[in-house]
């Protein structure tokens, strides 16, 4: 039901017309709030209780005009619509003026329906114009705007004319006569100051009218019309009931305080002033909540924050049924409860109207306005209700208020199961989000790769079980996962279908799944796909799998790779040798996701794909250390020579971390002038991740440690523990020219390693463990290679040469040796490998 108008970024002239609307639509909520906390307290003066006869009287135009409004928004330009609502207003104001001043209530009373009516008017048009002036993207972020200053210009409305009524009532004497006296001077004021909502109003652009239908008589009664077409709708019939909740629980919560203020002060002086004060605190604590809902929705619409609200709302309810009305304690909870209640409304609120047809919008908002205007209507009749049925069974009046807000509360719990029900994937997504920003914190580059529209499909590395919560957090459109139905049978993986519209396929049916792949992307959806298949558990990039070249080619859309850095090392990724059990090493763990090029079908294979995966890695390692500071730090572990270039190394240091092959935190040896030089293992590694070099002058196997011991270094090493024969629990890393020939002696695990200009590009480690039976094996050594490449390192080819780039590199790349390529597992391979040597 969207319309499509709405993807391009809005003007300068667009964006002052919208703050333009903010201050007329501010200045007129605090107009009607002054106006009726004069009016209310001047009945109570005069001994006439007005109070819910003046919510019947704000919520019956909404229902008698709500088509004649929508069809007018929709009719007309809307800022016409605001302009002709603000010079009624000015009229309007006018009347009470002269009804207080003939001592007329019954007039009053006519122009406080009057200003409810030029509200009736005034709302489609004010809520539609949003998605007209600023669309779909900064939806979120202007209607949490809009409702924060309309709060803040009710706050201070209430306490402005509660405070001034009751002070100047008391400078006279509290008699009754000059109660009109107290209640006329600041009206006449407001009467003034409404004017330049005028100005506002003119200097908002002038959007076109979307609608064309005449005006026909049966226009004013086509409320059930109205309401159908917003119906027809599933999910705008639900969020605008959420809505009409939220109306119908604030008119309760505002009708509940002013009798709870009323008991309290007897209905004498003072009346006006505690009401203002309790419902000061409640309209604060909604403009909070609505500037926080503006910064939470600000990149995208989330809807899992309703039901987080819902739950925050049933506490802080239940809570103040047990607190005592004087304390500070009771009105923070009012605040914290409005606040909460703010944020259950604001994404509903920005939902529908990005849903809301282009012609309809004015309509829809009325009917919308219908239902929240019945909700409010509802509360009033559930107040007086239970009052009436409290007194009835002998509850008095204070303990009946306390009864009415734990009743609401208990309301409040059952619509969010409700809701929690209808959307238990955004529910938990929020959630998890919330809990994920604990642990993580994820940066985002290159973010405008990313179209901003149609289907594209993400490719990334896949490091953690938290990777799809990763993924959702740095892409600003919604991301459905491919998964194997294989893994349904777990009930834990069925939860995360749910929460992330995963796309479910079947190994054993190929066509099948990437005919439901592709339908996904011509639905224009972002669909990530892991093309490694499986959960990393070297931290280096696995064998890409062939199912993503089928879909991208069969399919005609493009493809993004993705690289997730810093992932490797928390505790949902298999660094110590295991998934989950284990504790971080710190909180919150650093994130960076960067976005590669984006890849036509035609050149979506897996060897470039690989590529740009691992250019993306690059890029990630460059944006972790483009700080000035790391080229300037040294270690304190190992004294670096000034040849060195530091932000290389450091880079270097980190690239070595990200793979399973040394133990964070872990001890390695080195001989004491062993003949090579790697700044990168020996002095940053260690200093990034905790980890102990020991230097030795000699090699005597693993010294008597009980886990196996790493030894690191060249061509002087690898000598030293020849001679030395065999041994027990040693782990050599060999970065030696020999290295490729097997060293071939018990006792000794022998991985070669690859480094270029004292850069380490490439290390062999151990096969990692599978942690089920049924996990794919994974290799960490190949014969005839210098081992994995490293994350931060991209290779390129021309010819018969290849060289790696990346931020440990100088600008024209490192030269591989002769003959190495790179192949599908991830390997740095030689094609004319050395003989092996003889077993000693």
């Amino acid at each position: 039901m969207n319309d499509g108008s709405t993807g391009k970024s809005p003007t300068r002239h667009q964006w002052v017309g919208f703050w333009c609307m903010i201050v007329q639509q501010t200045q007129n909520a605090f107009n009607d709030k002054i106006a009726q906390f004069i009016l209310i307290p001047l009945g109570a003066a005069i001994g006439i209780a007005v109070e819910s006869w003046a919510g019947l009287m704000i919520a019956l135009p909404f229902i008698l005009f709500a088509p004649l409004a929508g069809w007018m928004s929709d009719r007309f330009s809307k800022r016409n619509v605001m302009l002709g609502a603000a010079i009624a207003q000015v009229l309007v104001l006018c009347w009470i003026c002269v009804a207080v001043m003939f001592h007329h209530l019954s007039w009053a009373l006519v122009g406080f329906f009057s200003l409810a009516v030029q509200s009736a008017f005034f709302g489609p048009a004010k809520m539609g114009i949003n998605k007209e002036l600023v669309g779909s993207k900064h939806l979120g972020f202007a209607s949490g705007i809009q409702q924060m200053t309309a709060m803040m210009a009710m706050l201070v409305g209430q306490i402005a004319a509660g405070w001034i009524f009751d002070a100047r009532y008391q400078s006279l004497s509290e008699v009754p006569a000059l109660a009109w006296k107290a209640a006329l001077g600041p009206l006449l004021v407001v009467t003034a100051l409404s004017a330049p909502a005028l100005v506002m109003a003119w200097a908002i652009p002038k959007v076109p009218a979307q609608g064309s239908a005449p005006l026909r008589a049966g226009t004013m009664v086509e409320h059930f019309k109205n309401l159908k077409g917003l119906w027809m709708h599933l999910g705008l019939r639900r969020a605008s009931l959420g809505v009409a909740f939220f109306w119908g629980f604030a008119a309760f919560i505002n009708l509940w305080s002013i009798k709870l203020a009323k008991i309290l002060t007897e209905g004498q002086g003072g009346f006006g002033t505690l009401s203002s004060v309790f419902m000061a605190a409640a309209s604060l604590g909604m403009a909070l909540g609505f500037g926080a809902s503006s910064m939470l929705l600000r990149r995208k619409i989330e809807l899992g924050w309703v039901p987080v609200a819902g739950i925050l709302m049933t506490i802080f309810g239940l809570l103040l049924a047990f607190a005592t009305p004087d304390s500070w304690w009771f009105l923070t909870l009012l605040a914290m409860l409005a606040f909460v209640s703010a944020l259950f409304l604001a994404p509903l609120n920005a939902w529908v109207q990005d849903q809301y047809p282009a012609d309809k919008r004015g309509e829809m908002q009325a009917a919308v306005n219908l239902q929240d205007c019945f909700a409010g209507i509802i509360a009033v009749i559930l107040v007086e209700g239970l009052s009436l049925v409290f007194r009835w069974v002998g509850v008095g009046e204070a303990m009946g208020l306390r009864l009415q807000i734990a009743i609401a509360a208990l309301c409040c719990g059952g619509i969010t199961w409700f809701i929690i029900r209808l959307i238990p994937g955004d529910f938990i997504r929020v959630v998890g989000m919330a809990l994920m920003k604990v642990i993580y914190r994820v940066k985002v580059v290159n973010v405008g790769n990313l179209p901003a529209e149609g289907g594209v499909m993400l490719l990334p590395n896949h490091v953690s079980f938290a990777d799809a919560f990763f993924i959702s957090a740095a892409c600003p459109r919604p991301v459905r996962f491919v998964m194997d139905e294989a893994f349904m049978a777990k009930r834990s993986i069925r939860v995360f279908v749910s929460i992330f519209n995963t796309v479910t396929i079947r190994r054993d049916q190929p066509r099948e799944a990437i005919r439901t792949a592709i339908d996904a992307l011509k639905q224009g959806d972002v669909v990530c796909l892991f093309p490694e298949g499986q959960l990393t558990r070297t931290g280096t990039l696995s064998e890409l799998q062939r199912g993503f070249e089928l879909i991208t080619r069969k399919s005609g859309f493009p493809s993004l790779p993705l690289w997730c850095d810093g992932a490797w090392g928390s505790i949902a990724s298999f660094e110590r040798g295991r998934f989950f059990r284990k504790f971080p090493y710190k909180l919150p763990h650093e994130l960076t996701l960067v976005y590669g090029r984006l890849l036509e079908p035609t050149r979506a294979d897996r060897h470039t794909v690989r590529q740009e995966i691992m250019r993306a890695s690059a890029e990630a390692v460059e944006f972790r250390f483009q700080g000035p500071g790391w080229g300037m730090k040294k270690s304190r572990s190992m004294r670096v020579g000034r040849s060195v270039d530091l932000r290389k190394a450091w880079a270097n240091g980190y690239q070595i971390g990200q793979i399973s092959a040394l133990q964070r935190r872990g001890t390695f040896r080195m001989l004491r002038g062993g003949g090579i030089s790697l700044p990168g293992l020996s002095a940053t590694f260690p200093e990034l991740f905790g980890a102990t070099l020991k230097l030795q002058m000699e090699f005597e196997g693993n010294l008597g440690d009980a886990e196996p011991c790493p030894w690191i270094g060249g061509e002087e090493l690898r000598s030293r523990i020849e001679d030395y024969g065999p041994c027990k629990g040693v782990i050599f890393y060999d970065f030696s020219p020999q290295a490729l020939t097997p060293l071939g002696l018990p006792g000794v695990a022998h991985f070669p390693c690859l480094a270029l200009d004292g850069m380490v590009v490439a290390m062999s480690m151990a096969d990692p463990t599978m942690p089920h039976n049924t996990s794919e094996p994974q290799l960490g050594k190949k014969l005839s290679s210098w081992g994995k490449l490293l994350p931060g390192w991209f290779v390129v080819t021309e010819g018969a040469e290849s060289r790696v780039f990346g931020p440990a590199a100088p600008a024209e790349g490192l030269q591989l040796p002769a003959g190495t390529i790179l192949d599908e597992d991830g390997f740095l391979v030689v094609a004319c490998p050395p003989e092996p040597a003889q077993t000693v």
